[in-house]
């Protein structure tokens, strides 16, 4: 062994006179240590095998099961904190993280569901669709000149208990022409879909906003509720790549019908 430790040595050095270049392998079987240490805590943790909320064996004893030093398992737990699958407390050890709720893994936002909705879906009423003249937070928010006229579709969606949600779509008079939102009949695609079938106009993102409030006299009859009673009010604009505002979709949800939700990790 010896030797041929030796031999590896004279042939370096004649490669580094030579002016050659050199590549240091890693003798077989060695590589990164720590990796192996962290593939396999990071697989015992997916499958199960250390469940939320366990404390990990000591860095003793992984020193004593994967052969390796204690810096190399001192580096594979870091990288566990870093990708949050672990948490480390003084004195005590290292525990698995409870998972992040799929909830949050797969967030949907309310305002996105509004633009993508099709109302053939979704047990929609119609209640009107046509020109008038719009509200000022609607022309202010569509960037319209006040007291301008917009196309507006409103509708009420229900289930089996009653009204759940009122909602008014407003878009600018020349953005309707050649598309189906003026149409009596339940739209069969969400409002994203059709203005970039109809249109080619891309909406690139939405401005969502979200404001507790009591329902007007109007509100409260279209969801059957008492007048000034408490509702949610979702207010969400879609614009172009360049800022400009396409759309307006203005949902009136029954605050005793409705919940926020949100699940995100504490770190």
């Amino acid at each position: 062994m010896e030797d041929q430790n030796a031999d590896a040595t004279l042939n370096l050095i004649e490669h580094v006179k030579a002016g050659k270049a050199v590549v240091m392998a890693a003798p077989p079987g060695d590589g990164l240590k720590y990796e192996r240490v962290l593939n396999a805590l990071r697989s015992r943790i997916a499958d199960g095998t250390y469940p939320s909320g366990m404390m990990l064996p000591s860095q003793s004893q992984l020193v004593a099961e994967f052969d390796v030093s204690r810096p190399t398992v001192i580096e594979a737990l870091r990288l566990l904190r870093q990708e949050g699958l672990i948490e480390s407390q003084t004195g005590r050890g290292s525990f698995v993280r409870g998972k992040v709720p799929l909830l949050n893994l797969e967030r949907a936002y309310p305002g996105q569901r509004l633009l993508d909705l099709a109302e053939s879906e979704s047990s929609a009423e119609l209640l009107q669709a046509g020109i008038i003249v719009a509200p000022t937070r609607v022309t202010a928010l569509l960037e319209l000149p006040t007291g301008s006229k917009a196309f507006l579709r409103q509708y009420v969606l229900s289930d089996e208990d009653g009204p759940v949600e009122l909602v008014s779509a407003w878009f600018p008079i020349d953005l309707v022409t050649g598309t189906k939102l003026t149409s009596p009949e339940p739209m069969d695609e969400g409002i994203r879909r059709h203005l970039y079938g109809r249109k080619r106009l891309r909406l690139d993102y939405a401005m969502e906003r979200t404001l507790a409030r009591s329902a007007t006299a109007d509100e409260a009859h279209a969801l059957k509720m008492s007048a000034g009673a408490p509702v949610l009010n979702l207010v969400v604009t879609g614009h172009d790549a360049d800022g400009k505002a396409l759309q307006l979709v203005d949902a009136v949800l029954p605050g005793d019908r409705h919940e926020l939700r949100d699940a995100y990790p504490l770190t």
